[in-house]
Order: structure tokens, then C-alpha cells, then sequence
């Protein structure tokens, strides 16, 4: 059962409170006593149109079994002041003990920085990215079979980018329009996928999600993909021109990931494996300092019937975020130890035939051995 709710948070709720004519309510608006709102609004039925999208959806979503009977609430804020209080509002109406809903009355609350209706720039290439990473991490950590999605609250890009990212994560989006009196599930929106293209562009999908903006310049090679132009943005940063993830290659990125995974031993099972013994496979290292650690973790790595030999150490990588430096369409990996201090590293002779192999195989090679 679906245990963990992730809602969008508009201000529904701080301008009905505004404007509302009952004068206690009004009283403590006016003096931003927030605790003494959420007392207030848990006098009224949660179904009441005072208690704002966001509690009203819910509600519904709750008594409609569509999550755990106690849920874990995350709300995603706006980097605003209004978004904030509304998320303060929210989470100190949950937390109470008179809630007559049986939530975790742990809720969480995350301002997505950048996503504000004074900046199109930010919205566009901090606000709607971080979105996506939110849900994302949550599902990393969770997996999609706990999440669900309440996209009610929130700008109207917001809430159409969550349904898309439901779509794509493969978790069930709720949303609760104004006029009616329970949620319905978003119809599924197209999320175009193209796995072969993910994993022979993997190295640079890896780095952009790693370093999030690159010199053009350094990428340029990899970027002449009518597919990947949608993927990227690019803006000026002094005399050089920097490509990022664009929002949609963040979820394109994260789908892929999710989807390889899914499909991983099928993708394995295609590419030749090397039954050679794993004590006779060669290992060749340079004396270097660290030798000694490179050897045990070669002679372990060489255990992967998907590792022919070991060709050599390369040379140091220290504070390198991520084990896979670089792969070749030849079947070399270049792997790093990124645990070391001086970011000792290993060039890999694997049994893939083309980049995508070579990235398929990297990939089972950092979760296999990484640590």
C-alpha cells in the first residue's frame, strides 16, 4: 500500500484565510499566529472550502483509500513567502493531535527554490528541475509502488509537471478541482523514452546530473542530437556558453535510470560474458601509492563474468563524485575509486561491443562493486 503522499502547495489556503469575514480567524491572521489558525481551521469539517486545496484534496484522498491509512505527508513549498507560511499553516494543522485524520504527524515541508511567479528564468530552470529531483530522491529511496502524488496546490505548469513526472516515475497523481467534492487519478500523459539513446548517451547525462551546467564547449560532440537539443539548456555564463538539464531531461534522465533497472537482467543477458577463471584473469598495475588497494578491489571486480582483464591503474582522480570517469565503445571502463583520497582508479577491459553495451555494463559494475 502507498504509504508516502507528496502534494504541491499553493495559496489557496493563506487568501482564504485573508479574506474570510469571521473575526476570529481574521484576528490571528492579522497577527501571523499560525498556531492559533491551525486551531482554528480544525473547528471546521476538512472538507470545508476555507481549509484550502491542499487539505481539502487530501481529505478525499485519504477517505478514498487511495494511500496508507496513516501516511507519511511531504509538501513541496514555493520559494515565495506565501508558499512558505501556507506550508507553515499546513504542517502545523497535520501535527496536531486533534486532527481527526490518522497521518504521520511528522510532516515534512521543502521549499523548491526557484519556482516563483517573479522570475520565468528561475521558474523555468531551477524551479520545475527541482521539482522533479524532489519526487525523484523519493522514489530513489522508496521506490514508486510507495509514492503517490497530490498535485492540487501550486502554479498550473506546476501541477501539469507533476502529472507528467507521475506519468513518467510511474506513480498515480490525485487532483481535486475546484468544483468538485472528491479527487480523480490525472489521466496518463505520453512521456517519450528512448533507453537505447539513455545508455549511449549515459556519460553525459551522468555529468550534467553530477556538475548540473557544463561548458558547451567541452559537450559540444555530444549535443548534435535533435533528441538532445530538447533535453538542455543553455545559457550564457562570461564568455562561454553552459548547457544544463532542462526539466524534461531531468525526468528523462530519472525515467531511464528507473527503467534500466526495471529491465537490467534482460539488457545483461544480451551481451557476451567471459567464463575465464577470475584468478586468471591479468591484472596489470602501475607502482603507484595505493597499489595495494587497487589490487584487492581489481582481483574482486574480476569475479563480474562481464570484466575480461584489468589493462591498468589510471591516474588520480581525488574528489571525483562519480566511479564511472569515462567508457568506450570498445568495452573499456574507466572506473574510480571514489571512497580514496587521492581517487585511486582502474581502466577496465569489459565484453561490450558498443557504447551502449559498455555503459550497460558500467553501470551493473557501480552497483555490484561500489562502496
Amino acid at each position: 500500500m502507498r504509504n508516502r503522499l507528496i502534494s504541491t502547495v499553493g495559496t489557496s489556503l493563506l487568501n482564504n484565510l485573508k479574506f474570510s469575514k469571521e473575526e476570529a480567524i481574521q484576528q490571528a491572521f492579522e497577527a501571523k499566529n499560525w498556531h492559533q489558525i491551525a486551531i482554528l481551521l480544525l473547528q471546521k469539517e476538512n472538507s470545508d472550502r476555507l481549509c484550502g486545496a491542499e487539505i481539502n484534496s487530501i481529505t478525499s484522498i485519504c477517505k478514498k483509500e487511495f494511500i496508507d491509512g496513516q501516511p507519511k505527508l511531504i509538501f513541496l513549498l514555493s520559494d515565495t513567502e506565501d508558499g512558505k507560511t501556507t506550508g507553515e499553516i499546513i504542517k502545523l494543522y497535520y501535527e496536531n493531535s486533534r486532527n481527526s485524520l490518522k497521518v504521520d504527524q511528522k510532516v515534512e515541508i521543502r521549499v523548491l527554490e526557484g519556482l516563483r511567479d517573479d522570475d520565468v528564468k528561475k521558474f523555468k530552470q531551477q524551479g520545475l528541475k527541482n521539482l522533479v529531483r524532489e519526487i525523484s530522491t523519493e522514489v530513489r529511496k522508496f521506490s514508486p509502488e510507495a509514492i503517490a502524488i497530490n498535485a492540487t496546490g501550486g502554479y498550473k505548469a506546476q501541477i501539469s509537471f507533476a502529472g507528467m513526472i507521475g506519468q513518467a516515475l510511474e506513480i498515480p497523481v490525485y487532483y481535486l478541482f475546484e468544483k468538485f467534492s472528491e479527487v480523480i487519478e490525472l489521466p496518463p500523459q505520453p512521456v517519450s523514452l528512448d533507453l537505447a539513446f539513455w545508455l549511449n548517451n549515459y556519460q553525459l547525462f551522468s555529468e550534467l546530473e553530477s556538475a548540473q551546467t557544463i561548458e558547451k564547449s567541452k559537450v559540444e560532440a555530444s549535443l548534435k542530437s535533435k533528441y538532445m537539443e530538447s533535453l538542455i539548456d543553455e545559457e550564457p555564463i562570461g564568455n562561454e556558453i553552459a548547457v544544463s538539464l532542462s526539466a524534461m531531461g531531468v525526468l528523462f534522465n530519472e525515467r531511464s535510470r528507473l527503467q534500466f533497472a526495471k529491465q537490467e537482467t534482460t539488457i545483461l543477458s544480451l551481451i557476451p560474458q567471459d567464463d575465464t577463471d577470475p584468478n586468471n584473469k591479468a591484472i596489470h598495475l602501475r607502482d603507484d601509492h595505493g597499489k595495494d588497494v587497487l589490487k584487492k578491489f581489481a582481483e574482486k571486480m574480476c569475479h563480474s563474468t562481464y570484466v575480461r582483464t584489468i589493462i591498468n591503474s589510471l591516474p588520480f582522480n581525488p574528489k571525483r563524485p562519480n566511479p564511472i570517469l569515462r567508457t568506450h565503445p570498445n568495452g573499456i571502463v574507466e572506473f574510480v575509486l571514489t571512497w580514496t583520497d587521492k581517487g585511486l582508479g582502474l581502466c577496465i577491459q569489459t565484453t561490450g561491443r558498443n557504447q551502449a553495451e559498455t555503459n550497460s555494463i558500467a553501470l551493473y559494475l557501480e552497483k555490484e562493486f561500489y562502496e
